[in-house]
């Protein structure tokens, strides 16, 4: 990739291409192999500009729920009943661990046009993996930098899969995956057009699979762990507009958290937002 001088020195951030590139001008510039034309397209180029030195900072904390956690409920598995009927499959929607932590709350940056420190591009993993295992989706809960990585779909199961699922103005799939294992258990899919928000994956031979997926135009989004903790590592210096979304309510209504936003100033500290109290109200219970 080209790289931009400036009057800045320090850490270098990628920013998308400013003019379209032709197929052919990706390839030569980067060594791609040719591939057929019905291939999926190919992620966008970027060049290097400079940064400010004291470029970067991570935001972190913790939702926790405060109550009393709704018992998670058995779902129903009423196909290919001799593989999956011997797993205990049940409700996702909310996780909540022995110490109150909420797991998959996303929460990502919403402005647009955000430069990339390059120590968080050179970490991301070129891959993104969902994997049919136990007749469930794993993780329930993924996100993907579509400009640098795909998405890579397994089955790990001995019964066929599908994986189903339409992004909002961008392709939509619906993939077959033989079982494993043997051959056709596994593809590949990349995105052309970023997200505002999750969308659902499902699986059409088991209606009770259920996945979500958050396609960003930059790497800057968490999805918190068991313990309720997430982390945004390396965000740049500047103001941006922060977003918090959970299944179950879509963009998350908190004290602090209009329509689940808010904007912090970056300066190159981080930011520990602490605990983030979530009430059952706040995640749609007893509505």
């Amino acid at each position: 990739m080209d790289s931009a001088s400036g009057s800045e020195s320090g850490r270098q951030v990628f920013r998308k291409h400013t003019r379209p590139w032709s197929r052919r001008q990706w390839l030569q510039a980067t060594g791609a192999p040719l591939v057929a034309a019905t291939s999926l397209p190919l992620m966008a180029p970027w060049h290097y500009v400079a940064a400010s030195e004291h470029y970067g900072g991570s935001v972190r904390g913790r939702f926790i729920f405060r109550g009393t956690p709704p018992e998670r409920k058995k779902l129903t598995v009423d196909k290919d009943v001799d593989c999956c009927g011997k797993f205990d499959i049940r409700d996702e929607s909310l996780m909540v661990d022995a110490g109150g932590g909420v797991a998959n709350v996303y929460i990502y940056v919403r402005s647009r046009d955000v430069p990339v420190c390059v120590s968080v591009a050179e970490s991301s993993a070129r891959q993104v993996v969902l994997d049919n295992r136990d007749c469930i989706f794993k993780p329930h809960c993924l996100a993907i930098w579509r400009l640098r990585q795909e998405l890579y779909i397994v089955n790990s199961d001995p019964i066929a899969q599908n994986v189903a699922f339409a992004p909002l103005g961008d392709l939509p799939a619906n993939i077959v995956l033989a079982p494993a294992p043997g051959d056709n258990t596994e593809a590949t899919w990349r995105f052309r057009r970023g997200q505002s928000q999750p969308f659902d994956i499902r699986c059409n031979y088991h209606p009770w699979e259920k996945a979500y997926l958050l396609v960003r135009d930059n790497p800057y989004f968490a999805i918190s762990r068991d313990d309720g903790r997430f982390e945004l590592a390396g965000l740049p210096v500047g103001r941006w507009e922060l977003q918090l979304w959970h299944e179950r309510v879509g963009h998350l209504q908190l004290p602090e958290w209009s329509q689940g936003r808010r904007t912090l100033t970056i300066t190159g500290e981080d930011i520990d937002l602490g605990d983030i109290p979530l009430l059952p109200r706040d995640v749609g219970i007893g509505q």
